[in-house]
């Protein structure tokens, strides 16, 4: 069995409890269908967890971080633009 996970958008706390939720069955893989970054606090934990599944797509807001937001609203253009900065720390 594989499972799909997708819009994790930074969120840390929402991303492992799915992860421990798909824990609990006999599941292969995981893939994920994009949407790692963006509005949540944790980037880079995120990011972390989701390179160890096999296939990664990259949502818009994975794009918009990488590149540059287009048709973004405000909103989510400033959090683009914050977690661009977030990423672009040094590890501690």
């Amino acid at each position: 069995m594989k499972a799909l996970i997708s819009d994790i958008h930074s969120n840390l706390e929402a991303l492992q409890a799915v992860l421990d939720d798909i824990a609990q069955y006999s599941v292969e893989a995981i893939y994920c269908l994009g949407d790692i970054v963006g509005y949540g606090p944790n980037p880079r934990e995120c990011l972390d967890l989701i390179m160890r599944c096999p296939v990664v797509l990259l949502g818009n807001h994975d794009q918009a971080v990488l590149f540059d937001p287009m048709n973004f609203n405000p909103v989510a253009e400033r959090a683009t633009m914050w977690t661009r900065a977030q990423l672009d720390r040094p590890v501690p």
